[in-house]
């Protein structure tokens, strides 16, 4: 009799190095973002509503050439980025081919499906497409000044550019294709692996749950049910809900002061100048203190999320079979370790300490050891990869013995499931 369908984690050292490498690119995204907008958001408070510590400090050569450090730091991660995704998931589609050929009967995770329910070529595809129309449209405007502009025709500058957009729409053009050529390539391996996990995944959802149902029922540790998701997921929605009125009242409170930049300042009687003050000075400290605490509480997601992990794999260690609410221990097998937050959290840092301190040196700034900055971004870019990548192995090991002790069945993302066909997978769990 051939042993039963079963999920499993499916991993592999190349598969795990290129998702480190993912997880901290996306951090890089995320804190180059925030530090974009977080460079605007001072930028005009400070220059509105500070002007002379402002004007004092000299924020703006800082802030203009933080600028330009962004424009290069977007180019460079819009293509980084997509080539360090395409080259994950045709580790992940290795990996899970891997996995397939040592069990028959195994499918891997829910969220590594998700990651290959399409071709790993295809969003190199994407990636051409959008790059090539986003660079035709660009390239048509120029040649469209040059047409209709006799000064532009006479600068060799524009013709250069004009080139050069040429070219790289040629090479995403080139991308594009290449992208096509693969996916029809790995159409038969793609198939083999979606009619493989279609076929297994309702026996091994239906295994699981027999096994669960003939477990002893127990006791879940109090880590894994204190606080819950919804208290959490409140407590976020309050903070999150503070810095927007926050930020909202903060720039109410300038613009009653001045509405444009080249306006005059406006007073107003009293009590409504006192009242601006107050608006001002109360709406600036929660400002911070909303910062503070959005500080607080993703370090406390982090220390929680790696107590919780601590807790579950000490309580499956003896192997015995236990019978839980899945739900209670959905996110810890499914979401994102602690050590990847970290490493998000580690990234987003380094990028933004990297594009203020190579503004600083491009705008030869003293206010700051702008070179120092820049090593220690860098050092913590690095730490971040690092720690990612060390935590893979063991994050395998320790939802596998979950796996094998709670057998929770399809855990993991929803996708592109409808709320009803969620509530029915889990219903089968």
């Amino acid at each position: 009799m051939s042993r039963p369908a079963v999920i499993i984690e499916v991993s592999s050292p190349g598969w795990a190095f290129w998702r480190a490498v993912l997880d901290t690119c996306i951090g890089l995204v995320v804190g180059t973002l925030y530090t974009f907008v977080g460079i605007v958001v001072v930028g005009v408070v400070g220059e509105e509503a500070l002007s002379s510590l402002y004007v004092q400090i000299d924020l703006d050569p800082l802030f203009r050439a933080s600028m330009g450090v962004f424009l290069l730091a977007a180019a460079v991660l819009a293509i980084v980025v997509p080539t360090v995704m395409v080259i994950e998931r045709f580790a992940a589609l290795r990996a899970v081919e891997a996995a397939g050929r040592r069990d028959p009967e195994a499918v891997p995770q829910r969220a590594l499906r998700l990651e290959l329910r399409s071709s790993p070529a295809a969003l190199l595809r994407t990636t051409g497409t959008a790059v090539f129309w986003s660079l035709v449209g660009i390239g048509v405007l120029c040649a469209l000044a040059l047409l209709f502009a006799e000064d532009l025709r006479e600068d060799a500058v524009m013709w250069v550019v004009l080139l050069v957009f040429v070219v790289l729409a040629s090479g995403a053009a080139g991308v594009r294709r290449l992208g096509r050529r693969w996916v029809e390539r790995d159409a038969a391996r793609m198939g083999e692996q979606w009619g493989r996990w279609k076929r297994l995944v309702p026996p091994a959802v239906t295994a699981d749950a027999d096994r669960r149902d003939a477990a002893m029922r127990a006791v879940v540790p109090g880590w894994l049910v204190a606080p819950s998701a919804r208290v959490l997921a409140r407590i976020a929605n309050v903070l999150l809900t503070a810095t927007v009125i926050s930020l909202a009242a903060f720039m109410l409170s300038v613009f009653m002061r001045q509405q444009c930049r080249t306006c005059d300042p406006v007073y107003w009687d009293e009590p409504i100048e006192n009242g601006i003050d107050v608006l001002s000075l109360t709406s600036g400290a929660a400002i911070a203190v909303c910062a503070a605490l959005g500080i607080l509480a993703w370090v406390g997601g982090v220390v929680l999320q790696f107590a919780r992990e601590r807790a579950l794999t000490r309580w499956v260690s003896d192997g015995a079979p236990r019978r839980v609410d899945v739900s209670l221990i959905e996110r810890v097998l499914s979401g994102n370790r602690a050590m990847v937050r970290l490493q998000l959290g580690l990234s987003s840092v380094g990028a933004a300490g990297l594009m203020v301190g190579t503004g600083a040196i491009w705008a030869e700034w003293t206010g700051m050891d702008a070179r120092a900055v820049v090593l220690v971004a860098a050092t913590l870019i690095v730490l971040a990869l690092v720690v990612g990548w060390s935590d893979a192995r063991r994050s395998r090991r320790e939802r596998q013995l979950a796996r094998d002790t709670l057998f929770p069945g399809d855990v993991g993302p929803i996708g592109d499931e409808t709320p009803a066909a969620a509530r029915r997978r889990r219903q089968r769990r």
